[in-house]
């Protein structure tokens, strides 16, 4: 697996380089809205410290369980890629609750483009009662290698 170069040394000139007060990029927080004729609404906020007012996306899907997660993968991945400036494209490959340990746990694909560059990541969180909460959760930890470097960590409030 090729992984893109974010160091202030490549010669990557559409990746932005990381700056010392980009280093946070924190959930503050996702909800999922059920809406009328079977429709959901999956929102994701984030506040950094370049950002005047938080980051909010939303996607908007019908309502089924699978269907739900995958709405929360992608506002996130909406989000990541808006916070990137464009640096980086995902495309969702899937979201999959499971068993593991005797624990539930969401597992998240993604594809991540860079460049003519790209990787397949996979992200596991756990799922402590709400998986949209997980789902975005497991989204950034498959995605973090990559950001990272151009935003800073992505720590996750509790």
């Amino acid at each position: 697996m090729l992984l893109p170069d974010f160091s202030g040394s490549s010669t990557n000139n559409d990746a932005p380089e990381p700056l010392a007060e980009r280093s946070r990029l924190r959930l503050v927080r996702c909800q999922i809205e059920r809406r009328s004729a079977a429709r959901s609404r999956v929102s994701v906020e984030f506040e950094g410290p370049w950002f005047t007012t938080p980051l909010v996306c939303e996607q908007e899907g019908t309502t089924c369980p699978g269907g739900d997660l995958r709405l929360a993968a992608r506002a996130t991945l909406d989000a990541l890629t808006t916070a990137t400036q464009d640096a980086l494209r995902f495309d969702l490959i899937g979201v999959k609750p499971s068993r593991a340990f005797d624990t539930s746990v969401m597992l998240v694909a993604v594809m991540v483009h860079c460049g003519d560059e790209s990787s397949k990541v996979l992200g596991v969180a756990v799922d402590e009662e709400n998986d949209v909460l997980a789902t975005v959760r497991a989204t950034l930890h498959a995605v973090n290698r990559f950001v990272a470097p151009i935003l800073g960590p992505l720590p996750i409030s509790g």
